[in-house]
Protein backbone atom coordinates (compact mmCIF):
# COMPACT_ATOMS: atom_id res chain seq x y z
CA UNK A 1 0.00 0.00 0.00
CA UNK A 2 2.89 2.36 0.83
CA UNK A 3 4.39 1.71 -2.60
CA UNK A 4 1.13 2.62 -4.34
CA UNK A 5 0.71 5.84 -2.37
CA UNK A 6 4.34 6.81 -2.90
CA UNK A 7 4.08 6.05 -6.62
CA UNK A 8 0.89 8.10 -6.88
CA UNK A 9 2.49 11.07 -5.11
CA UNK A 10 5.57 10.93 -7.35
CA UNK A 11 3.32 10.74 -10.43
CA UNK A 12 1.21 13.71 -9.30
CA UNK A 13 4.30 15.77 -8.48
CA UNK A 14 5.92 15.02 -11.87
CA UNK A 15 2.66 15.72 -13.73
CA UNK A 16 2.28 19.04 -11.92
CA UNK A 17 5.82 20.13 -12.82
CA UNK A 18 5.39 19.12 -16.48
CA UNK A 19 2.01 20.83 -16.75
CA UNK A 20 3.27 24.06 -15.19
CA UNK A 21 2.14 27.02 -17.29
CA UNK A 22 3.15 29.94 -15.12
CA UNK A 23 6.82 30.88 -15.40
CA UNK A 24 8.91 31.59 -12.33
CA UNK A 25 11.48 34.34 -12.76
CA UNK A 26 14.20 35.24 -10.24
CA UNK A 27 14.57 38.59 -8.53
CA UNK A 28 17.30 40.80 -10.04
CA UNK A 29 20.65 40.63 -8.28
CA UNK A 30 22.06 43.72 -6.58
CA UNK A 31 22.93 46.43 -9.12
CA UNK A 32 20.65 44.92 -11.78
CA UNK A 33 17.07 45.51 -12.89
CA UNK A 34 14.49 43.54 -14.82
CA UNK A 35 12.96 45.00 -17.99
CA UNK A 36 10.26 43.16 -19.92
CA UNK A 37 10.14 43.18 -23.71
CA UNK A 38 6.46 42.83 -24.63
CA UNK A 39 5.74 42.96 -28.34
CA UNK A 40 2.29 43.36 -29.90
CA UNK A 41 0.62 40.23 -31.25
CA UNK A 42 0.87 40.01 -35.05
CA UNK A 43 0.01 37.54 -37.78
CA UNK A 44 2.81 35.50 -39.36
CA UNK A 45 5.21 36.23 -36.53
CA UNK A 46 7.54 33.55 -37.92
CA UNK A 47 8.43 36.05 -40.69
CA UNK A 48 9.85 38.51 -38.16
CA UNK A 49 12.97 38.69 -36.01
CA UNK A 50 13.89 41.01 -33.17
CA UNK A 51 17.35 42.58 -33.06
CA UNK A 52 18.39 43.35 -29.50
CA UNK A 53 21.05 45.88 -28.54
CA UNK A 54 22.01 47.33 -25.19
CA UNK A 55 22.73 50.95 -24.38
CA UNK A 56 23.68 53.25 -21.55
CA UNK A 57 24.58 56.91 -21.07
CA UNK A 58 28.18 57.89 -20.51
CA UNK A 59 30.57 60.81 -20.93
CA UNK A 60 32.19 60.83 -24.39
CA UNK A 61 33.82 63.36 -26.71
CA UNK A 62 30.99 65.27 -28.41
CA UNK A 63 31.92 64.47 -32.02
CA UNK A 64 33.04 60.88 -31.46
CA UNK A 65 31.19 57.82 -32.70
CA UNK A 66 31.38 55.94 -29.41
CA UNK A 67 30.06 52.44 -28.72
CA UNK A 68 30.83 49.64 -26.31
CA UNK A 69 31.92 46.10 -26.95
CA UNK A 70 29.40 43.56 -25.67
CA UNK A 71 29.46 40.00 -26.96
CA UNK A 72 26.02 38.41 -26.36
CA UNK A 73 27.37 34.92 -27.05
CA UNK A 74 29.66 35.24 -24.02
CA UNK A 75 27.94 37.81 -21.81
CA UNK A 76 24.22 37.08 -22.23
CA UNK A 77 22.76 33.89 -20.81
CA UNK A 78 19.38 32.52 -21.92
CA UNK A 79 17.46 30.80 -19.13
CA UNK A 80 13.85 29.63 -18.81
CA UNK A 81 10.93 30.49 -16.54
CA UNK A 82 9.85 26.84 -16.85
CA UNK A 83 13.21 25.06 -17.11
CA UNK A 84 11.90 21.52 -17.44
CA UNK A 85 10.58 22.01 -20.97
CA UNK A 86 12.48 25.20 -21.87
CA UNK A 87 9.53 27.57 -22.03
CA UNK A 88 9.32 31.28 -21.27
CA UNK A 89 12.91 32.38 -21.98
CA UNK A 90 14.55 35.22 -20.13
CA UNK A 91 17.98 36.75 -20.57
CA UNK A 92 20.63 37.62 -18.01
CA UNK A 93 23.65 39.86 -18.62
CA UNK A 94 26.40 37.88 -16.92
CA UNK A 95 29.22 40.42 -17.22
CA UNK A 96 28.67 44.18 -17.22
CA UNK A 97 32.35 45.07 -17.66
CA UNK A 98 32.55 46.65 -21.10
CA UNK A 99 35.18 48.43 -23.13
CA UNK A 100 34.06 51.77 -24.56
CA UNK A 101 35.38 52.55 -28.02
CA UNK A 102 35.59 56.16 -29.16
CA UNK A 103 36.41 56.72 -32.81
CA UNK A 104 36.82 60.18 -34.27
CA UNK A 105 37.01 61.28 -37.87
CA UNK A 106 39.65 63.75 -39.08
CA UNK A 107 37.26 66.73 -38.76
CA UNK A 108 36.67 66.11 -35.04
CA UNK A 109 38.96 68.55 -33.21
CA UNK A 110 36.87 68.92 -30.04
CA UNK A 111 37.93 67.59 -26.68
CA UNK A 112 34.65 68.62 -25.02
CA UNK A 113 32.89 65.74 -23.27
CA UNK A 114 29.10 65.34 -23.30
CA UNK A 115 26.73 62.85 -21.74
CA UNK A 116 25.32 60.68 -24.55
CA UNK A 117 23.66 57.30 -25.04
CA UNK A 118 25.97 54.73 -26.64
CA UNK A 119 25.03 51.34 -28.06
CA UNK A 120 26.58 47.88 -27.97
CA UNK A 121 28.61 46.90 -31.02
CA UNK A 122 27.07 43.43 -31.41
CA UNK A 123 23.39 42.66 -31.68
CA UNK A 124 21.42 39.60 -30.66
CA UNK A 125 18.59 38.14 -32.76
CA UNK A 126 15.57 36.43 -31.20
CA UNK A 127 12.30 35.11 -32.57
CA UNK A 128 9.33 37.47 -32.66
CA UNK A 129 6.93 36.50 -29.92
CA UNK A 130 3.96 38.64 -28.87
CA UNK A 131 2.15 36.35 -26.45
CA UNK A 132 4.18 36.98 -23.30
CA UNK A 133 6.90 39.32 -22.09
CA UNK A 134 10.56 38.37 -22.35
CA UNK A 135 12.43 39.57 -19.27
CA UNK A 136 15.98 40.90 -19.48
CA UNK A 137 18.12 41.23 -16.35
CA UNK A 138 20.52 44.06 -17.06
CA UNK A 139 22.70 46.49 -15.07
CA UNK A 140 20.64 49.33 -13.55
CA UNK A 141 22.14 51.99 -15.83
CA UNK A 142 21.59 50.00 -19.06
CA UNK A 143 18.62 49.92 -21.45
CA UNK A 144 17.35 47.28 -23.87
CA UNK A 145 16.81 48.57 -27.40
CA UNK A 146 15.24 46.61 -30.24
CA UNK A 147 14.38 46.68 -33.96
CA UNK A 148 11.85 44.53 -35.76
CA UNK A 149 13.07 42.84 -38.96
CA UNK A 150 10.76 41.30 -41.55
CA UNK A 151 12.00 38.52 -43.80
CA UNK A 152 10.71 37.64 -47.22
CA UNK A 153 8.88 34.34 -47.38
CA UNK A 154 10.69 33.43 -50.61
CA UNK A 155 14.21 32.08 -50.96
CA UNK A 156 16.46 33.39 -53.72
CA UNK A 157 18.79 30.97 -55.45
CA UNK A 158 22.43 31.99 -55.69
CA UNK A 159 23.85 31.56 -59.19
Amino acid sequence: MKVIITSLLVFLWSFQSIAQNKPVYPEPKVGYKRVDLLLPKIENSKDYKIEIQFSFETNVIECSNASFHFNPNRNLKEEYGIPLNERFPYYVVTNDLVEIWEGKDANCKSKKKVNRKIFSTMDYLIEYQGYYARPFYIPENWSVEYKVWKASDKYITVK
